[in-house]
């Protein structure tokens, strides 16, 4: 599968039989940021929990927004970026795993029978929030603080302990519809454009920027992204646009008049009209209803 679009990033740290993860030694922190960063994807497992704050996670075009604690768990191949959503960063830990170099033997057998190893034949949630999943959560911590313990017999105890992981995340997945080449194709044919809405989505974007970023004709690029997302080029941006009013409206430092200019509505009746469409209530009920019950892990 290419992406020919994205940066590839491969870790710094050569991963070995001897470390098939990295890093080891110490646990990884990570405070996403609020600028506007290039999709990107790795050739190995990447494993996250986010101990607070609230941000989007988009993972191959889904729009994912998440708070507080939760977890992530991103395939080889899968094209993503995390960003936050307010001043105050959100505090995650990663760690990356080459399951090649972790398996051998007997072991790299039983991980064949895994849904995970044809992760690209499914649909599955990459991003989960503590209350939805509290195991995986807890499994992802477990795995970083053998990694960075570096204790005796850790290589064990991280096979066994990534193992139940990936049994319990397969648990969600769900055949995809559509050829796999079809959608690796359609991924590779609007990288471009999904790289240039995550960085302009809050900006006065229009089909028309769209189709001279991806050189196709409108009735094209519609047919390719209803064929891919099931939605619009426009519908696309929009649902960014929401998701991201949806987690600032957790907070109650800003107006819904300040929140629908910051994410590109600058009509507040439009902006109300567009979100009550996505999420069946008002931003003033979201807000209200959203005060003791985590915003959901996918919202897209």
């Amino acid at each position: 599968m290419h992406f020919k679009s994205y940066t590839e990033v491969f870790d710094t740290t050569p991963l070995t039989s001897e470390h098939p993860f990295s890093p080891h030694g110490i646990l990884f922190t990570y405070y996403p940021s609020e600028e506007p960063e290039n999709l990107h994807y790795h050739n190995f497992l990447e494993l996250g929990y986010c101990e607070k704050g609230t941000g989007v996670f988009i993972v191959d075009g889904k729009i994912i927004p998440f708070h507080g604690k939760c977890s992530s768990i991103i395939y080889d191949g899968q094209v993503h970026i995390a960003k936050s959503i307010n001043n105050e960063k959100s505090l995650w830990h990663f760690l990356y795993i080459d399951l090649s170099k972790l398996f051998t033997g007997a072991e790299a057998n039983e991980l064949k029978l895994l849904k995970s190893l044809e992760h690209d034949k499914y649909n599955f949630p990459s991003v989960l929030s503590y209350e939805e999943d509290e195991g995986i959560y807890a499994l992802c911590k477990e795995i970083m603080s053998e990694a960075a313990g570096m204790k005796a017999d850790h290589l064990p105890e991280i096979r066994s302990l990534v193992i139940s992981l990936l049994i319990k995340h397969g648990r969600y997945f769900t055949k995809k519809e559509g050829g796999i080449r079809e959608r690796a194709s359609l991924m590779d044919e609007i990288g471009d454009l999904l790289n240039y809405v995550n960085i302009h989505y809050m900006e006065n974007i229009t089909i028309d920027d769209m189709v001279e970023k991806t050189h196709m004709s409108k009735a094209t690029l519609q047919r390719k992204m209803i064929s891919f997302f099931g939605i619009s080029p426009m519908q696309y941006i929009h649902r960014l646009r929401l998701n991201h009013a949806a987690v600032l409206l957790l907070s109650k430092k800003k107006t819904i008049a300040e929140i629908a200019t910051e994410v590109g509505y600058n009509n507040l009746s439009s902006f109300n009209r567009m979100f009550f469409k996505e999420f069946g209530m008002s931003p003033s009920d979201w807000r209200k209803s959203e005060k003791n019950h985590p915003i959901p892990g996918d919202l897209s």
